[in-house]
């Protein structure tokens, strides 16, 4: 996932998030210079985002740890 937080649960930090949101930050950034329309920036940050998603959950597949409901 973007940041190193799984929805899923698992292993991520602070520094993690912060790289993660400066990536996006940047990519906002630069689609603005670009004068990309905002619904486009929109659909871009979505699409990288979803990527993010399925791409981790390929990565990091549940497990009966991951699996259990309410343990938070």
């Amino acid at each position: 996932m973007l940041g190193g937080i799984g929805l899923s649960g698992g292993r991520g930090g602070v520094l993690n998030v912060v790289i993660g949101t400066l990536l996006i930050g940047t990519m906002l950034n630069g689609m603005t210079i670009m004068d990309i329309s905002y619904a486009g920036q929109n659909l871009v940050k979505g699409v990288v985002l979803l990527l993010a998603v399925i791409t981790d959950s390929f990565l990091n597949p549940r497990n009966e740890e991951t699996a259990q409901q309410g343990d938070i």
